[in-house]
């Protein structure tokens, strides 16, 4: 457990915060409407994940058809001009590679988020931008996305465990 106030390590049971002398138990009546953040973090960045592994098996299959498109032996019409084919299948390779790409984003994103990087909350935010325009699943990620990371309570907690994060990791390197 951390202090909300300055991220210092305190123990679960303890009502104060040792180094800054910030209230650590809230109210009863807060209490009651906590939502558990870390468990919000943590589901959203597997979806990331999982929303990424399917945004990649996407782009691999773009790219695939693209090659499928260019070799097919069917008769097109006459009055196609023939550098029509392989324009099309140019286009869906570029699809197909913004589309990894993406993919990939999405899946740092996930993976910043599981470890509170800031880069990772920026990064979701990003990713979450373009996947609301993916109706209606990604806009359902996306809103999800916004209430986690920006709502008080989520901005509040995600600040708190990336600090502390950070913290450690600078007593690790010492």
């Amino acid at each position: 457990m951390f202090c909300n106030q300055c991220a210092n390590p305190v123990e679960e049971h303890a009502r104060f915060c040792s180094k800054c002398g910030h209230e650590l138990s809230p109210s009863p009546s807060v209490q009651s409407r906590r939502h558990d953040m870390t468990m919000h973090v943590n589901v959203l960045a597997w979806i990331y994940i999982g929303c990424a592994i399917l945004t990649g098996i996407l782009g691999f299959v773009m790219l695939f058809a693209s090659r499928l498109i260019t070799r097919l032996p069917i008769p097109w019409p006459p009055e196609m001009p023939p550098a029509i084919v392989p324009f099309i299948g140019s286009i869906v390779v570029f699809a197909g590679m913004v589309t990894i790409v993406m993919a990939g984003a999405i899946a740092a994103a996930g993976i910043g988020l599981l470890q509170y990087r800031n880069w990772g909350r920026i990064l979701a935010a990003i990713m979450a931008v373009f996947l609301v325009l993916k109706i209606p699943v990604g806009t359902a990620i996306a809103i999800y996305t916004f209430w986690v990371l920006f709502s008080e309570e989520g901005r509040n907690h995600y600040k708190t465990r990336s600090a502390a994060v950070a913290h450690a990791e600078g007593h690790a390197m010492a």
